[in-house]
Formats: structure tokens, sequence, C-alpha cells
């Protein structure tokens, strides 16, 4: 599909454009500088043809607040998505007229040869659409007066995006045969520098900076011939550690790329093994019942030791006993080793979460559970009666029981039903849901 880029200095609207062409509000929009840092993806569909519109960082000049590095990393970014895109649309600030920067922009896109289209944003009064005119001297044909608040002009921004598009389009997108997979964990686990591991290029922006990535981006990978898609998310803070209203919604975009995802990889530190946010984390992912595989980064720091993986591994199933099926991998984005392993991993998650037990294998499990265990009962004397089993359709796995009364299925007995469904076949890295239905015993006795 064709892309086109959203770049200007920081501030100017890009991020509120953005967010009003895609109809929700996807990219973080705040009123200090310099919010969005990475290319940040949404796809459209107009006039019949599907494309990528990308939001970039703002290009900014030197600064006095010790952040230089990244500022020449954002520039960076933009100068990936200029190379990546069809046309530009080149944001100016409408109250502030043209400013020096726009000048040097402006250099810089007519030396990328890249179609261009100026939008004079914040244009919410017509007393201001003279503003429109003195953007004409930067040397681009098309200028458009427009206003992200007020929608004015996001049509006419769409009809030029689409005549930037290559006259070859694909009809479907891709993104139906790629399984989602949303990077998550803590600050500095090295989420990003594993996502430009599995890349073989620099897609996020990686800095030594806790919190450095604040929206999610996705990266289309194809590994071992399966195609997926990596959602790169910002590091989850503790609640009382989120100071802002750009960390907060960063920890937003964070949950709805898990509700995106078919499998969560969740990156902890070997450093700093498993903390009480790492466990939140990892319970939020199966009760919103995604595939888990949990991957143990920086590795290479680790001491040497040939039962160091054995000893951290047991030390895991200690601290997370509710994950103890999922799948772990030892390695480093750094060095790469164990990247390789990721692959084969996730996608056989993946085929867990749609894995289906036969009607007649289940009932004959609940012929061997009613021979061998203890039925849970209460004070009364009555005792759980299953009749009969079946698994429901969708992902992941689950489970209905039909029972005398399902008030008597206690959680111990629920759990030891999840372990002999689990012996049953492969649902490693998959959680599985349990239902009890009552029914009465001549109405099973029917079916």
């Amino acid at each position: 599909m064709g892309i086109i880029a959203i770049v200007g200095r920081p501030n100017v609207g890009k991020s509120s454009i953005f967010n009003r062409l895609l109809g929700r509000r996807e990219a973080i929009v705040d009123d200090f500088p310099g919010v969005t840092r990475d290319r940040l993806y949404g796809e459209m569909i107009w006039g019949g043809r599907r494309f990528y519109i990308v939001d970039t960082g703002g290009i900014m000049g030197d600064t006095a607040d010790g952040h230089e590095v990244i500022m020449d990393r954002m520039a960076i970014q933009v100068q990936h998505a200029l190379q990546e895109s069809d046309g530009v649309v080149f944001v100016l600030d409408g109250r502030d007229g043209v400013a020096p920067m726009d000048f040097e922009i402006a250099s810089m896109l007519r030396k990328g040869g890249r179609k261009v289209v100026v939008a004079v944003n914040k244009l919410d009064n017509p007393d201001r659409l003279d503003a429109a005119y003195e953007a004409a001297s930067l040397g681009f044909q098309k200028v458009l007066p427009v206003s992200a608040a007020h929608n004015f002009n996001m049509g006419d921004i769409l009809d030029e995006m689409v005549n930037f598009l290559p006259e070859e389009d694909s009809p479907q997108s891709e993104e139906d045969s790629q399984i989602p997979v949303a990077l998550v964990g803590r600050p500095n686990t090295g989420k990003s520098s594993m996502l430009n591991a599995l890349c073989g290029s620099e897609r996020s922006l990686v800095s030594e900076i806790p919190g450095t990535t604040r929206d999610v981006v996705d990266s289309a990978v194809e590994l071992d011939g399966t195609r997926y898609r990596f959602l790169d998310t910002a590091g989850l803070r503790r609640k009382s550690r989120i100071s802002t209203d750009v960390e907060y919604y960063s920890t937003v975009r964070t949950y709805q790329a898990i509700d995106r995802c078919r499998v969560a990889l969740v990156i902890l530190d070997a450093a700093e093994l498993v903390t009480d946010q790492d466990k939140r984390l990892i319970g939020h992912v199966l009760s919103r019942g995604r595939g888990l595989v949990i991957a143990v980064n920086k590795w290479d720091l680790v001491p040497k030791d040939d039962k160091a993986g054995d000893r951290i591994r047991g030390l895991l199933k200690d601290e997370l006993p509710f994950a103890s099926h999922a799948p772990m991998v030892f390695l480093s984005a750094l060095t790469k080793r164990g990247v390789s392993k990721l692959g084969s991993c996730i996608a056989g998650v993946d085929q867990n979460r749609m894995r289906r037990i036969s009607t007649s294998e289940l009932n004959r499990l609940v012929r061997e559970v009613l021979a061998f265990e203890r039925m849970p009962g209460d004070d009364r004397g009555r005792h759980l009666k299953i009749y009969y089993c079946t698994q429901a359709d969708g992902a992941p796995p689950a489970f209905v029981f039909f029972v005398n009364d399902e008030k008597l299925a206690a959680k111990p007995f629920e759990r030891r039903l999840e372990n002999i469904i689990r012996k049953m076949a492969d649902f490693s890295g998959v959680p599985i849901r349990l239902f009890f239905r009552n029914r009465r015993e001549n109405e099973a006795r029917s079916q």
C-alpha cells in the first residue's frame, strides 16, 4: 500500500490532523512540543484507495534541556518516513505564520523529491485565511488552509493524498495474513531494541532514557516464512509513577495494543526478573485471552553458568504460577542471541490459541474425572455431577461443562480440570476458559 507522511515543526498539529483523518484518537496529542517521537502508522481508505498515513516526530533544532540526542534521533525517524513515503503533508501553524525552521524543512523536502501538499493548520477563523497565502513563499504548488480541530478541509487533504499514490495499489490489506504481536514490558527492558533486532533495522527509537517509546509502533516482519505485525509499546509504569497526561495515554495505548494482538511478547530484564508490575501485566494479557510468550532479555549480562537457565526458569515458575504454561525464551536483543527462536515460539502459541479437542475426547475426559476425581460438594451432601462437555468456538480455547449445579464447581476443582485438559493437547502459552452451565439429568441424557 502507498504511504503518506505528515511532517512539520513540533506542536503545529500533526497528530491532531492524523487523528482527525483516521477518525479516532490514535496519536497522543498534547501541547508540549515533541510529544510524538516515533513514526505512527494508520490505515486509511479514501476514494476507493487503501493507504497508510504516518505521523512523525517534530523536526527540532538544538535544544537547551539536555535532550539533543533524542531530537537528533527524531530527525532520523522523519528521514526514514520520507524515504518510505509516496507523498508528504507538510503542516504549518497558521497562527504563527511561516517560521525560519519551516524554510529549512521545505528545503529538505524539495531535496527528497517527494510530492508535497502544504497544510496550514489552526485556521478555524475565516479572518486568518490570509495566512495560507504566506505559505506560498515556501515554493510548493499546493497550499491548503485547514483546521484539524474543526474538521475544515480534511477531505481536501485526503484527496491530495490519493493523488500522491502510485498507479498500482494492492486491493487487499495484508494484515489478515499477519500474526499481530504486542511487545510489552516495563520501561527500559529492551522492547524497542528487540523490535529493531527482529526487523534488522532501526525501526523504533532506542535510547538509554526509560520511557523513550510513547506511541505504539507497528512493523511488518517475515520470520521463517511466517508474517508478523509487531506492535512496539511504551513501557508500563506503576500508576503512582505516571506523572503526566502523555504517560497516561501511552499506558492506554499499550493496553489497546494488547487487545489488538493475538500473542503478547512480555519482555523481562534479566537483571531484575519479576516485579509486581510484571505480574500485573502478565495477568492482564491472560485475562484478555491473548497468547503469552515470556522473553528474558539482556541474557548477555547474566554471569556465565551452565545452570543459569534452569535456575531462572524455576524462579519464574515460582513467581508466576498462573503463567507456568507460557514458553520462556532467554535472549539478548543487543547480540541477537536467541532472537531467531522467537518466530517459531510465537507461531506455536498462536496455533495453540485456535486448537480444538473433539467432543468425544472431552466426554472421555468427563468419564475419567467422574471415575477417579473426588467431586466437590456442599454442606448438605450434594456433589457436582458433570453430564457432558463441549468446546466453544473461537479463541482462546473455552470449554463448557453441563452440570447439575454450577455453584458446586469450586476453584480448586476448576484448576484440576484445566491441568487435565492441558495434558490432552498442547495449550502452552494460552489461557483456558472453563464455563459451567446448569442442566437437568434427563435433559442431558436426551442430548
